[in-house]
């Protein structure tokens, strides 16, 4: 195993708020079966995140991610697409020196873009979605991954009901695929639409929840 550092590149795909804790996030793909990486910074939590669609893996060099605005891209509406929304599978691995709490943010924007043929003028419209059953985060396309049962605040971030221990390395199935989204083509314009998408990743000790995020004693069933 190979694990690549560059304390100097700063990749916005993962956005870290650090509360007491250091976060060491590290973006990791698959290759040919070896891990590599490139870690953000050092501390006491290590975040490393796999981001593949199906067995294409997605590093900061890769097409699909945007260095400039810092997101990645996923195609809604061509199942054919090498980035489509069916083939994504995002997961973390959890690994802290202290008991710690998570909680996580999808910062997903819907774009709509429709071409007109006569003159090739282009419109760009924000698509919303409506509230989806238990299996998709608010407001959203994109399904939870297995296993992956948090729960959701109007601060719009997913918790984590388990604890992570000291010491305990944890993997979350944070997006297991999503849903077509239909566009039109006809003798007048086409449509295409991307999903730009980014998280929020927060991680702080684990008695200090109720001061830290504001939530009741009681939030947390352990």
């Amino acid at each position: 195993m190979k694990l690549i550092k560059n304390r100097y590149v700063m990749i916005g795909l993962l956005y870290v708020i650090l509360l007491l804790l250091s976060v060491v996030l590290t973006f990791a793909y698959y290759i040919s079966e070896k891990e590599y990486g490139i870690s953000l910074s050092t501390g006491d939590i290590e975040i490393t995140a796999y981001i593949k669609f199906d067995d294409l893996a997605i590093d900061e060099q890769s097409i699909y991610y945007d260095s400039l605005k810092d997101v990645l891209i996923v195609n809604t509406y061509d199942p054919d697409s090498l980035n489509y929304i069916g083939k994504l599978d995002v997961r973390l691995v959890v690994k802290a020196s202290l008991a710690s709490r998570l909680r996580i943010k999808l910062m997903d924007e819907w774009e709509l873009t429709r071409t007109y043929k006569e003159d090739n003028r282009e419109t760009v419209e924000t698509i919303y979605h409506t509230n989806k059953e238990s299996s998709y985060y608010p407001f959203s396309l994109l399904k939870l991954g297995v296993g992956f049962t948090p729960v959701f605040e109007s601060d719009g971030y997913a918790y984590e009901q388990s604890l992570l221990a000291q010491g305990e390395e944890k993997e979350i199935h944070l997006v297991d695929g999503g849903d077509h989204y239909s566009v039109r083509n006809n003798v007048f314009f086409e449509e295409s639409c991307i999903l730009k998408l980014s998280f929020v990743i927060d991680v702080i000790q684990a008695n200090r929840y109720v001061e830290l995020w504001g939530l009741s004693r009681d939030f947390y069933n352990e």
